[in-house]
């Protein structure tokens, strides 16, 4: 979805799908593409209809990463030093047939409401079990002697603001539940948007917290004092930390799900 020049607005994307009998000539550039390295397809959302209003005129076509005129090239970051998650993909005269449509000719507006409800739930699930185990960590670093000589778990605000992520993560479960129950039945599900903004800044309130509590030694990255992510094995606490932001940025900023809360969830007025 996103481009250089479309991140959260992807009604101002720009890549171009030539529209002919049995086929599409794609061209144009994304960006921060998960794992394209690695893929097979891609689910790329193009512009068929240049003249239509922006949020028209937007088609979802399945292009094959090996076609001809495909180029991936990785963006290494500051959080991920052993391989590049994310890349920039660009499409030069890519030939792409017909029957690679997903569902009607420049509807993709629409297909994109369902896509992004899914990663969103999809993260939901993820960071749901990921929080989990960094809270437990938490509870083994509250364990542990800090600076002073006392024990961590001893200070009030680390208690107090363990106790508050404890009870926000039973929260997100329920909410979460509740809101994959309505997508089953076919309901709009509001519940998608909060959890992704919810769940992304509990994230970061947890990683926070023990970054501050470790003091110094969390501005050492392979410090061994660590957090753990199930895709990453063992990650440092500092790094952790640093992921955390971009979760905040992925399927939609947090700016932009306070926007879709305010509109479709809490009825107030586009300005």
């Amino acid at each position: 979805m996103s481009e250089p020049g479309a991140g959260s607005d992807l009604a101002g994307l720009s890549t171009r799908a030539e529209v002919h009998d049995d086929h599409f000539v794609v061209r144009g550039q994304k960006i921060w593409t998960s794992g394209a390295h690695h893929a097979d397809f891609c689910f790329c959302f193009v512009r068929t209809d240049p003249d239509a209003p922006k949020h028209r005129g937007i088609s979802v076509v399945i292009i094959d990463m090996k076609a001809p005129g495909v180029g991936v090239r990785p963006l290494p970051e500051l959080t991920d030093r052993h391989h590049a998650d994310f890349n920039e993909v660009f499409f030069d005269d890519v030939v792409v047939p017909r029957d690679h449509l997903v569902g009607p000719l420049n509807q993709g507006w629409s297909i994109s409401a369902g896509s992004l409800a899914h990663e969103r739930g999809m993260m939901w699930l993820g960071s749901a079990r990921r929080l989990d185990g960094t809270l437990e960590r938490l509870f083994q670093l509250g364990r542990q002697q800090g600076p002073d000589g006392r024990r961590i778990g001893d200070s009030a605000r680390f208690r107090d603001t363990l106790a508050s992520l404890y009870v926000d993560s039973q929260a997100m479960w329920f909410m979460g539940y509740r809101g994959f129950a309505k997508f089953a039945r076919g309901h709009v599900s509001p519940e998608h948007s909060v959890l992704k903004l919810f769940g992304s800044e509990i994230a970061q309130r947890a990683a926070r917290l023990a970054t501050e509590t470790l003091g110094v030694d969390a501005l050492d990255v392979d410090f061994q004092g660590w957090s753990f992510d199930e895709s990453r094995g063992p990650v440092p606490w500092m790094r952790q930390y640093l992921l955390t932001y971009g979760g905040t940025i992925s399927a939609g900023t947090s700016e932009i799900q306070r926007n879709i809360i305010a509109q479709r969830v809490l009825g107030l007025p586009r300005r």
